[in-house]
């Protein structure tokens, strides 16, 4: 069917159904491209936005209408790849309805600046309780016992399985669902061993789990349960290396994400005896290819077709959540579930604004003035106002801010403040936040320092402050003898040697191409070399700074026009 018949059919219907009017004045345009409850769509029209609900299509279909929208609420059937990216002129945010966004090309998303979310806690029991479920399920060989019995056999001791308590859980990934599980195995009776490095090692006290390292993990583990996200380092995480680190009789279960496990080393672990018992809610490939069938139809493995979020509450509370915080995002209240910036909700608060556009104007300066082709950045910060940039939001912020001035200059297009840190890494650019900043002597509040490299190996240190809501700089390297200053127009920045007339040279200069001289700033150090800096009210052509250069008595000539 045709994307148009299949909007014409399913939008009108949906309208009618709510009573709404299609005149309503709308905010935002959205997509649905998977099946969704609607109570999704409920939320969005009472906000005012226009939501069309069009499932089923292909990535051309999908690229053909995708420009039109402002936000993309998907579940797992679509896939947002680079080439419907590309087409997506306007989109701003894609809403996944569930926890995993590997159907999401989220590196691509970042690179053309547009926001990634997903809803972690929507499913979160519903998830948790499928894993305790198959735990359950392996320790007494619940579904092979129910297809003997079906068959017309009565097999007791064929069945015969093992108590959950006293028995060591190892649960890899104490995230929402992992925590979930911990508390409902630990009311079982269950000692449980956890890996996670973000666990704070009080959280981990109170639910009872003991952290240790993967490696310590797998010898002690009578039950294996995963809550990872699958990323290059869970890439197969249990593969025949680790199982046999394991116990003899090992069971194993993932309600996480396909992937974590090899299959195939798997398979030969059940075939071994090595594992007694696995169950398998995710696949590496979904649905399964032919080439898991023996996995698929091995006696000891209990497989469910992706059932984690399969409940009706799970799937009204993911649809609730991905409207709600996508409202929000859209009218730039909130950036709760937001994946791939993490630095959204501190760019809206107005006490950072004047912070913002001094961190742009540094980047400016640095990526103009330093000689060369960026090769590393650096960021440090001090201090504040109202608000406290040295906080992690606030540097990470900052330096995405220093990036965007910096790329303007040196990128084919004006890169978004979500895509900067992307597009500077794609390009070789080495970005970074450090904590400790050299303070300047003066009376300042708040400080933003940048130290950079050049490919060529020149560096260069500026550092600026705000003053009321003004940005300024108050530092050039080691020069900060000299007035504070506003980025503003065309900043010409050049070495001159300390004495008479030597500065009359590149006022001449500057007069034979009619370029008027608003500021001019000197900064004196302990040597024969000065800084001068001149705020100029036109660019200076590049034949002009080849001249400047010429004089004999200036060197390091720059120039940085800010936008």
């Amino acid at each position: 069917m045709q994307v148009a018949q299949k909007l014409a059919r399913q939008a009108p219907r949906a309208l009618r159904a709510r009573g709404l009017h299609s005149t309503r004045a709308t905010l935002a345009k959205i997509l649905c491209s998977d099946p969704i409850d609607p109570v999704c769509i409920e939320i969005f029209e009472k906000q005012g936005h226009q939501v069309d609900s069009i499932t089923g299509l292909g990535e051309d279909e999908l690229c053909g209408i995708i420009g039109d929208y402002d936000g993309l609420v998907v579940r797992s059937a679509t896939k947002v790849t680079p080439k419907v990216m590309d087409a997506a002129t306007n989109l701003k945010v894609i809403g996944r309805a569930g926890v995993g966004i590997d159907n999401i090309d989220t590196p691509h998303a970042t690179r053309r600046g547009i926001m990634v979310m997903n809803t972690p806690g929507g499913n979160t029991v519903s998830t948790a309780q499928l894993a305790v479920s198959l735990i359950c399920s392996a320790a007494r060989s619940i579904p092979a016992a129910d297809m003997s019995m079906k068959a017309g056999k009565w097999e007791r001791k064929a069945f015969s399985g093992v108590e959950l308590k006293g028995k060591t859980l190892a649960i890899v990934g104490c995230g929402r669902i992992g925590m979930v599980v911990a508390k409902w195995a630990g009311a079982m009776g269950m000692r449980l061993v956890g890996y996670d490095p973000a666990l704070p090692q009080e959280v981990a006290d109170e639910y009872g789990i003991e952290l240790a390292s993967l490696e310590a993990i797998w010898p002690q583990a009578d039950f294996i349960t995963l809550h990872t996200p699958l990323t290059p380092d869970t890439k197969d995480l249990v593969n025949a290396e680790t199982l046999a680190q394991c116990k003899d009789g090992v069971r194993i279960v993932n309600c996480a994400r396909g992937g974590i496990i090899d299959e195939h080393a798997l398979l030969d672990g059940l075939n071994s005896g090595k594992v007694a018992a696995a169950a398998l809610d995710v696949y590496s490939s979904e649905p399964p290819p032919a080439e898991l069938a023996d996995l698929i139809a091995h006696p000891n493995l209990i497989s469910t077709p992706h059932l984690g979020a399969s409940t009706s509450e799970a799937q009204i509370n993911v649809a609730r959540d991905v409207a709600l915080q996508m409202c929000d995002t859209l009218m730039g209240r909130d950036y709760v579930g937001v994946v791939n910036v993490k630095f959204m909700a501190m760019a809206q608060k107005a006490v950072m604004r004047p912070f913002m556009k001094l961190g742009e104007q540094i980047g400016e300066i640095v990526s103009q003035c330093a000689g060369g082709n960026l090769s590393s950045l650096e960021l440090r910060t001090w201090g504040g106002m109202d608000i406290d940039i040295t906080k992690p939001a606030a540097r990470e912020l900052l330096k995405a801010c220093v990036l965007r001035g910096a790329l303007r200059h040196i990128a084919s297009s004006e890169p978004t403040l979500i895509a900067a840190p992307f597009l500077a890494g794609e390009m070789g650019i080495d970005s970074s936040v450090a904590g400790d900043i050299v303070r300047p002597e003066g009376p300042y509040r708040n400080l933003i320092s940048v130290d950079i490299t050049t490919s060529n190996g020149q560096k260069m240190t500026v550092t600026g402050s705000v003053f009321g809501e003004d940005p300024h700089i108050v530092q050039i390297n080691d020069h900060n003898s000299f007035p504070a200053f506003v980025p503003e127009d065309t900043l010409l920045m050049f070495k001159n040697e300390d004495k008479p007339g030597a500065v009359l040279g590149a006022l001449d200069v500057l007069r034979q191409y009619n370029i008027n001289v608003a500021k001019l700033r000197l900064s004196r150090q302990d040597n024969d070399v000065a800084l001068c800096l001149m705020t100029l009210d036109s660019a200076v052509p590049a034949q002009a700074v080849e001249q400047l250069d010429t004089l004999g008595t200036l060197s390091d000539v720059r120039t940085a026009n800010f936008a």
